[in-house]
């Protein structure tokens, strides 16, 4: 994952993202879509422009703020340079997911820039409503509305085992500790993958996440795995939830990080170190 340091304003952070990915086609050569020519017409935008930059895994997105603690929360809407054009795939003003595919950059960034939504951050209080497909998956796998499971067995078994838990966590368990979900097929950024949210599952595994826990300044425990264990899954003292592997990467913050672990939703991978 690429950004510009935090000290760089607006112009500079979208410049510096461009000298990374930058094409450039023979004279008077348009070329194919590439990553080089959105993020220049994403710069330009603008909307965007007035935001930061930041890539994952050939996606291109903006924030609020030019550091990886932020990125994560809106993961959406989201540009990607594909062979057949230029895609982005976002939420509508009532969450439905929409997509769009343009072999012009720039129409491709207008539209991304009419699904940014700076005010994310303010949450409804009360219960959150799951969209209807998310609502049937978890509801497939046992989750009911008012779900609560005793959690102090997981607790006692991985404390003994050197890991710490706290209070998110313990919330999160309380209400999908034991589920599993094994579909699999297309996602909205990627492939959707199973997930077994059984915390035991990270026994032996403790000096890994406190490994992860020092290096992204966050308390990691266990709740499940990804993908048949080719991951893990940890929730942060906020309600963040990561993907723990060789890297760290974040699905955003409860509730909202179930609805993109659901329905395949591409986790923002933490940057490398420069």
């Amino acid at each position: 994952m690429d950004s510009a340091p935090a000290s760089l304003g607006h112009p500079a952070a979208w410049s510096k993202l461009l000298e990374t990915y930058r094409r450039r086609p023979a004279d008077g050569e348009q070329g194919p879509p590439s990553l080089g020519r959105l993020i220049e017409a994403a710069g330009r935008n603008t909307t965007l422009g007035a935001m930061y930059p930041w890539v994952s895994m050939r996606q291109l997105s903006v924030s609020t703020e030019n550091k990886w603690g932020e990125w994560g929360h809106a993961p959406l809407p989201a540009m990607f340079a594909r062979p057949e054009g230029y895609e982005v795939v976002g939420r509508d003003r009532r969450g439905e997911i929409v997509r769009m595919t343009t072999h012009d950059p720039a129409e491709a960034a207008a539209f991304a820039a009419g699904l940014v939504r700076p005010d994310d951050d303010v949450r409804p209080v009360g219960p959150h409503a799951w969209s209807p497909e998310v609502e049937h998956v978890l509801r497939e796998a046992g989750w009911h509305a008012g779900r609560a499971v005793d959690t102090a067995g997981w607790e006692r078994r991985l404390e003994q085992d050197g890991f710490r838990s706290h209070a998110a966590a313990e919330d999160f368990l309380r209400e999908f500790g034991g589920l599993a979900v094994g579909h699999g097929g297309a996602g909205i950024t990627r492939a959707r993958e199973p997930f077994d949210l059984d915390p035991l599952l990270a026994l032996g595994e403790a000096d890994r996440f406190d490994e992860w826990s020092e290096e992204i300044g966050h308390h990691l425990f266990p709740v499940g795995e990804l993908d048949r264990g080719h991951a893990f899954l940890g929730l942060d003292e906020d309600g963040e939830l990561y993907v723990v592997a060789n890297w760290p990467a974040r699905f955003g913050r409860m509730p909202d990080a179930m609805e993109n672990l659901v329905l395949g939703v591409m986790p923002v991978r933490m940057p490398e170190p420069e």
